[in-house]
């Protein structure tokens, strides 16, 4: 009997009877061949959205599909209060940005040390320890919730180590905060944020030499990038006891609205919720944080090019959110104020989005300060020189030569 299947859902001892397209316009040589190994499930995956096997020569799947394009599983109340519902959990701050600053730099520096550790076993051939990744994002989980804005200014301030560990944490971080302000339930928010954590662990399969190459991809290292998310899944998928969303984030994050991402072209919501909101997440992040491949661009310019990617490349209601959650000048901003003084943003102020808290770290002279100083800009309305004090434009990251990693230390 001849059934459909994914190709991310192959495994070795079926019988592929036939494919997505004519044999003729791949590289396989023969009409029919049972699966020996996972050079053959990367050549189907490399070439094919789906095949179909023959479940009387070979292994049956665990999973089919039938001739309708595949819809992953997604959050139904999610996407009910994207449609204009209301949320199912409201958090409240419990905790000050400032009085929560401790605790987050702990679970940031933890989180850090073992997510190292996680990735150093994975590169020597270990198996992924799922209950080592659950612990990791617990104390992240619980600040962000806590406070949604310190462990965001922390992770700003921290010195980035190995770009595609500091990148994970920062998607973990943001997709909590992101996670918290839609209104998941808590268990959700976890499984999206291991999710997010675990995006890019298939690049331990990558080599260094693509990993870390400055300017251009080839095409051929292109497709071996692209390949990270079959590596990831794979790696998942051989993890005991691991929950579906996790696997459906890291099998989805490359995918866009528009049916232009990649591995499955999937369009609109045949992409899961949960991979909606990691596309956004792991394109902002990229764009705020260097890596070989580009110098990072200020928050509020990589916002503004994500709300010009609406209903492209992100669906528009996720886009909306997205923006009220950070907010006009994203926590960890570099922004420079009326009277000349430039500060980073601390905190949000959730009713009156441009009025937070500003850390000032130079002065109207662009000097820095000996102390810094937090103001508030709902009480400290006024400069100096009895002038409105308000926010002019957000600055690229390292304006003025400021090192946010040496403002812990001081």
């Amino acid at each position: 009997m001849e059934r459909k299947v994914n190709t991310f859902d192959l495994t070795v001892g079926m019988h592929i009877s036939n494919l997505d397209r004519p044999w003729l316009d791949t590289p396989f040589l023969l009409q029919g061949f049972i699966i020996s190994g996972d050079d053959d499930i990367k050549a189907l995956q490399k070439h094919c959205k789906y095949v179909f096997i023959d479940t009387e020569k070979g292994i049956e799947a665990d999973t089919y599909i039938d001739e309708k394009k595949p819809k992953l599983p997604s959050s139904e109340y999610i996407e009910d209060f994207l449609d204009g519902g209301k949320k199912r959990v409201s958090y409240e701050q419990k905790q000050s940005a400032f009085h929560e600053l401790p605790a987050a730099e702990t679970a940031l520096e933890n989180a850090s040390d073992k997510v190292a550790r996680l990735m150093d076993n994975l590169k020597a051939g270990e198996n992924l320890d799922i209950g080592a990744v659950r612990n990791a994002v617990q104390p992240i989980l619980e600040s962000v919730i806590r406070n949604s804005d310190a462990f965001l200014w922390v992770s700003q301030m921290r010195k980035k180590d190995a770009y595609t560990y500091s990148h994970s944490l920062d998607n973990c971080a943001l997709g909590i905060a992101f996670g918290r302000h839609l209104g998941l339930y808590k268990e959700d928010l976890r499984n999206l944020a291991m999710g997010l954590l675990l995006m890019d662990v298939g690049k331990v399969k990558i080599s260094d030499d693509i990993l870390t190459k400055k300017g251009t991809l080839s095409t051929e290292e292109f497709d071996e990038m692209k390949n990270h998310v079959y590596y990831g899944v794979n790696l998942l998928r051989n993890t005991p006891s691991i929950n579906e969303t996790i696997i459906n984030v890291v099998l989805t994050h490359h995918e866009r609205f528009d049916g232009s991402g990649y591995p499955g072209g999937l369009t609109g919501k045949e992409v899961p919720v949960f991979g909606r909101i990691a596309s956004i997440i792991d394109c902002y992040t990229a764009m705020t944080g260097n890596s070989v491949y580009r110098t990072a661009i200020a928050p509020h310019k990589a916002l503004q090019t994500i709300y010009n990617w609406r209903n492209k490349y992100f669906q528009d209601e996720l886009v909306e959110q997205f923006l009220q959650c950070l907010g006009v000048y994203p926590t960890g901003s570099l922004v420079e104020m009326s009277s000349g003084q430039v500060g980073m943003i601390m905190s949000q102020n959730r009713v009156q989005r441009f009025k937070p808290k500003i850390m000032l770290l130079l002065d109207e002279d662009k000097k820095p300060y000996d102390v810094s100083k937090i103001i508030d800009l709902t009480v400290d309305v006024t400069d100096a020189s009895g002038m409105e004090l308000s926010i002019i434009s957000g600055l690229p990251p390292g304006a003025y030569d400021i090192d946010p990693t040496k403002i812990l230390e001081d």
